[in-house]
């Protein structure tokens, strides 16, 4: 028995290789999507929608998730049809997590590669190849940032189900066994892989194709050729996924394009912004307008790729385009060319990711998802392209077939293990480069400030300058004590960075959206998501800041770091005076200027701070020089005396409902903050400063101690 098993091993350690080396990029894979989790790089957009969907799937609202604009509508709404991401939902149920997504897709996905194993084996009758395709299908460095940098996408969890297809396909061709078991089998995959994405029918249907007029042999007539049982397949695939693509973007889309854009409309009165009707979010499909360049319609588009040539490559190689094409093409040194009839199937998504011209989004990067189904397509037409030119050779000379495709399959691995360094493949980086790029950009506001270390050294004058860090802007800890703070079933209205870990709710809307409405409205005055995508101004955040302070419905819970949580309480005791006012006369207490002309005049800080209870500090500005102000914050920081750790807030109303641009000089601004601080706060002794950064220059002056309890 052990023998046997001893010569299995023996027989087949190229395989066995293979699921070892799958199971360790699935290992650095899975620590590099955790850490990334960890540490709020996955957010609303996209991994909190498709938790969303999944999560509400199971409360009885099919695919329900909550757009841009705060409407809950089904995942079609958003032009996009992708039900394969349910395939997820029996371990959802089981492990109700975000991360239990990206791990079921980083499995099948990773180890798709033992697809690309027996694809190769069955062709090229060697497993030794085989195994030299699947290491170069891991390292290919598109693959490493579908693995660990984007996160959860149907079109992403398709690629082991086509590929799947394709291989039972050719077994059964190889085999000519079209058995009824086989082909059952396989119209499921065909199925799941369609239901990846709304224009993923396309593939099904190059592949049709593919089987029509390659897989089908030479005939004398018409008839002869559409009647065999493999052109029946052929033409039964294109049928049904050409039935299928139009029903995803003509039927489907459209008909629930209507709840987007009633919300859409109802989001911008909410904000008291006009509901630009030459916005793309008005559209049937909300990403038509993207390929505006080339028309407004699908048939112009098409039209305008087909009968104008110059326009259509004007469009598919502008700006970093072929940069782009470079980084998908150089790490297989264009062997996809060698295989054309294999090749074409990816050219529809190609157009797709190539012809977008408007919104300033990119989707050719070898960094976005949108190249996921296009990567199984290059491997495919190099493994049947390398082997082509292997058997051409062979046949014109001495050398061995399986040598001269041992060779370029060697020389494909090398390529695609060099540019994976060089494309910052971030599997293959993860030890060096990666990782210390992201802690360095990961840096939180609890730090301890190492260039100021005379802060910590001495006894300091009140109204001391200093040079402090800049105001972080998103704070880790904090953002922690939110996720711990805000009940199951609240609606939220609140960053995208955080819709991930709040994504198993109804509603959770990106700020500003439902600000008046939700039951917890967090406000991070850095993110600005929505307002990039509507090419808003930043004064309209400004001004929904303020709206949320000013209402009477609203009550400040807590305040940490950048993050504000406003509970609606319904009407209560609260001042209609506003946190900041403008007058031109004052008693100046102190004279102790921050920087760049703007001066403390007077101030209130509270001696001691209980955790977890408000208390207000108050300051007084005045502008005695006429320096410009613009994107200035006003901010408060407290350092732990003895640790150095920092706890900062943004002066709310100062960034909501006055900004110091807008200040005139020679008029004093009174402006009361409330302080609230949280519970994973050490106690101790904090040295209290006010300050201003505009993220290149920043300073802080001293104004007294607090002891925190």
């Amino acid at each position: 028995m052990f023998i046997k098993l001893k010569d299995s091993m023996l027989k087949n350690w190229p395989f066995l290789f293979l699921i070892a080396y799958s199971l360790g990029v699935f290992i650095l894979a899975a620590k590099i999507n955790l850490f990334r989790y960890n540490n709020f790089d996955l957010g609303k957009f996209d991994l909190g929608n498709m938790t969303q969907m999944i999560w509400n799937t199971t409360q009885g609202r099919f695919m329900y998730l909550t757009d841009y604009f705060g409407t809950n509508l089904p995942r079609w709404g958003m032009s996009h049809v992708d039900p394969i991401i349910l395939l997820a939902l029996p371990f959802f149920l089981i492990f109700k997590s975000p991360l239990t997504l990206i791990f079921f897709q980083l499995v099948i996905v990773t180890f798709s590669s033992l697809l690309i194993y027996a694809i190769a084996e069955l062709e090229m009758k060697n497993k030794v190849l085989a195994l030299l395709m699947g290491l170069a299908y891991l390292l290919y460095p598109a693959m490493g940032f579908v693995l660990a940098w984007t996160a959860f996408h149907g079109v992403t969890l398709a690629i082991p189900f086509f590929l799947g297809a394709f291989y039972l396909f050719e077994k059964m061709h190889h085999e000519q066994n079209f058995s009824k078991k086989r082909m059952f089998w396989f119209w499921i995959l065909l199925v799941i892989t369609m239901s990846g994405k709304e224009e993923l029918p396309l593939f099904i249907f190059m592949l049709g194709l593919f089987i029509l007029f390659f897989r089908n042999g030479v005939f004398k007539d018409i008839k002869s050729f559409i009647s065999t049982k493999i052109a029946k397949l052929g033409l039964q695939m294109m049928v049904v996924s050409l039935l299928w693509f139009v029903l995803a973007f003509f039927v489907i889309i459209p008909t629930y394009s209507s709840a987007r854009i009633a919300g859409y409309e109802r989001f911008a009165q909410d904000l008291g912004i006009k509901a630009d009707t030459d916005q793309d979010v008005g559209d049937e499909n909300y990403f038509l307008r993207r390929y505006e360049e080339l028309g407004n319609s699908y048939t112009e588009i098409a039209t305008s790729l087909i009968t104008n040539p110059s326009k259509a490559a004007r469009v598919l190689f502008n700006g970093d385009k072929p940069e782009n094409m470079r980084m998908t093409f150089d790490p297989l040194l264009y062997a996809p060319l060698l295989y054309p009839p294999l090749f074409v199937i990816a050219i529809p998504e190609l157009v797709i990711n190539y012809a977008i011209t408007g919104g300033n989004v990119g989707t050719s990067e070898i960094f976005n998802h949108r190249i996921s189904m296009i990567i199984p397509i290059l491997f495919l037409a190099s493994l049947y392209g390398i082997n082509y030119v292997a058997s051409l050779i062979s046949s014109y000379s001495k050398l061995k077939r399986v040598y001269i495709a041992g060779v370029l399959c060697v020389v494909l691995v090398v390529s695609n293990l060099v540019l994976s360094y060089s494309y910052g493949n971030p599997i293959y980086l993860w030890f060096n480069q990666a990782v210390e790029k992201r802690l360095n950009r990961l840096a939180f506001a609890r730090t301890i400030f190492e260039d100021s270390k005379e802060v910590l050294e001495r006894d300091l004058e009140i109204g001391e300058r200093f040079r402090l860090a800049e105001f972080e802007r998103r704070d880790r800890e904090c953002a922690r004590a939110v996720i711990d703070f805000v009940p199951e079933n609240a609606s939220i209205s609140g960053p995208d960075y955080l819709g991930a870990y709040l994504s198993m709710r109804e509603t959770y809307a990106i700020f500003p959206a439902l600000y008046n409405s939700a039951d917890y409205v967090i406000v991070d005055v850095f993110s600005l998501k929505v307002v990039e995508l509507l090419d808003l101004e930043q004064d309209v955040i400004n001004k929904v800041v303020g709206n949320v302070l000013k209402d009477e419905n609203y009550r400040l819970h807590t305040a940490c770091g950048n993050l504000f949580i406003f509970e609606r309480v319904g009407l209560h005791d609260k001042s209609d005076a506003l946190p900041i006012q403008e007058s031109f006369v004052f008693d100046e207490k102190v004279n102790l200027e921050i920087f760049e002309g703007l001066y403390v005049v007077d101030y209130s800080i509270p001696s001691e701070i209980v955790r977890g209870q408000t208390y207000n500090t108050q300051f007084t500005f005045i502008r005695k020089v006429d320096k410009p102000l613009d994107d200035y914050v006003v901010f408060t920081t407290f350092v732990n005396a003895e640790t150095g750790e920092v706890y900062q807030l943004p002066n709310l109303p100062s960034f909501a409902l006055s900004e110091p641009k807008t200040w005139s000089t020679g008029r004093y601004f009174a402006e009361i903050n409330e302080v609230r601080f949280p519970e994973f706060v050490e106690p101790g002794t904090y040295k209290a400063f006010v300050g201003i950064s505009n993220d290149i220059r920043t300073r802080s002056i001293y104004l007294g101690n607090v002891e925190v309890k």
